[in-house]
């Protein structure tokens, strides 16, 4: 059978690269002379797996959670915590990538990988030294702390493919995309969805010098700041029209004439094709600019250099609608599988919690992916029906201890199904986010 359809499977390959970190410490620890060189309650395999476990209880509820089951004495919280302290920074990012490895990614269309970028701000415990995540309040004194999560996550797959973690104040989107596709582990040609914010000439030569594709949503074209803006438009509900720039850093008066021809670069803004205080270079740029009507009479802009024959006007509105699915995949680790909730302060762990999560949220998408769905084959249901995810997330966690025999769970993922509503529209609701801290919490 193969790996993406047997559960057993995906578990004990999860488990082994914990075993075999484990077998070689010294990549993952700070001191591989002392530490877990002794035998105790806490070896290093179990403290990976807690912080893979974690949900939104007290420490103390998490390690009653993992080791009262198999009736083992559990450790003091700062036992834990000395353990956890131990792993450095390459530990959970070296188990992401080697998981990744293990299972390939093989869904394509039409011979391509298709990906979304998008990020989302994770409020994180105040620490008074740490400036780098400290935003201040716009209306009084004071701030909060955040860090800001990068993806990259392959639509078609259900599962993430890379991350950049960045401090709030710091935070650069589409460097880290940048980034992300020169280190793409991913063979053959991908298409990169992005919303808007990352329309950055620099974004796409980077997609472009690499062999990709990209599909990214721009901002309104009458913006003062749209570099489209003297382009010479057709005026149509729709249109599908080539765009060819020459991007400079110089500010010569043939430049500045031609602004349909040649867009200058801001000597601050980064361009990585043309250095700094190069004002001779011309890097050349084409893609297609797409107008869509969409159904409430709105409109939207594309920008592609994705191939006409291949990819038509028709087809885009809908293959631009498959980037909601990172959308749902940041619901879902925020709330399904927690994400909102840290049981630390310091930036190291709460970064080891953010990788161990999005692990954790890639190992259910291949279960969930390997579990049949009876009830798709009722011809009465009025939808067809999907396993419930965040329901999926509690029955994998026991499925990765140990906890729960495999006929069980498989059983009730069966249960616990969601109605799949192609098309649905809502309004979404812009509420404040604060920190879901764990003082007053039993």
């Amino acid at each position: 059978m193969c790996h993406f359809n047997n559960p057993h499977i995906v578990r004990e390959i999860l488990l082994q690269l914990i075993l075999s970190m484990q077998q070689n410490l010294e990549p993952f620890v700070k001191n591989p002379q002392k530490d877990f060189s002794r035998k105790r309650s806490l070896p290093f395999s179990d403290v990976i797996q807690i912080i893979l476990t974690m949900a939104a209880h007290k420490m103390k509820r998490e390690l009653y959670n993992y080791f009262s089951p198999i009736k083992k004495t559990v450790p003091y919280n700062s036992a834990f915590s000395q353990r956890r302290e131990k792993i450095n920074d390459n530990a959970f990012p070296h188990l992401f990538a080697a998981f990744n490895n293990a299972f390939p990614f093989h869904k394509i269309m039409k011979g391509l990988h298709v990906l979304a970028f998008d990020g989302s701000d994770l409020n994180v415990p105040a620490k008074a030294t740490d400036c780098a995540t400290y935003i201040p309040y716009n209306s009084r004194n004071g701030g909060y702390h955040q860090v800001h999560l990068n993806a990259l996550y392959d639509l078609l797959e259900n599962r993430f493919v890379d991350l950049i973690i960045q401090p709030r104040a710091k935070v650069n989107e589409t460097a880290a995309a940048c980034d992300m596709v020169d280190r793409n582990p991913l063979k053959g040609s991908s298409l990169y969805i992005c919303d808007r914010g990352y329309e950055a000439f620099n974004l796409m030569a980077h997609i472009t010098e690499k062999g990709h594709f990209f599909l990214i949503r721009a901002q309104k074209l009458s913006s003062n700041c749209s570099p489209y803006q003297h382009l010479s438009l057709p005026d149509e509900d729709e249109f599908d029209i080539d765009v060819q720039f020459q991007l400079t850093r110089g500010r010569r008066l043939i430049y500045r004439q031609n602004p349909t021809k040649y867009k200058m670069i801001h000597s601050r803004t980064r361009f990585d094709y043309i250095k700094q205080g190069d004002k001779e270079t011309l890097y050349p740029l084409s893609f297609r600019l797409i107008k869509i009507k969409l159904d409430d009479d709105h409109f939207e802009y594309l920008l592609t250099n994705l191939p006409r024959e291949s990819f038509r006007l028709c087809e885009m509105k809908e293959l631009y609608h498959l980037r909601w699915e990172i959308e749902k995949s940041f619901l879902f680790l925020k709330y399904g599988l927690c994400l909102n909730y840290f049981h630390s302060i310091k930036p190291e762990r709460i970064y080891q919690e953010i990788y161990a999560k999005i692990i954790l949220f890639n190992f259910t998408s291949l279960i969930v992916a390997a579990v049949p769905v009876p009830n798709n084959r009722r011809r009465f249901r009025k939808y067809k029906y999907k396993i419930a995810f965040t329901d999926a997330v509690y029955l994998c966690k026991d499925f990765l201890l140990g906890l729960q025999e495999w006929d069980y769970i498989e059983k009730e993922l069966q249960r616990h199904l969601t109605q799949i509503r192609p098309n649905r529209q809502y309004q979404r609701k812009i509420v404040s986010q604060r920190l879901h801290g764990f003082q007053h919490r039993s």
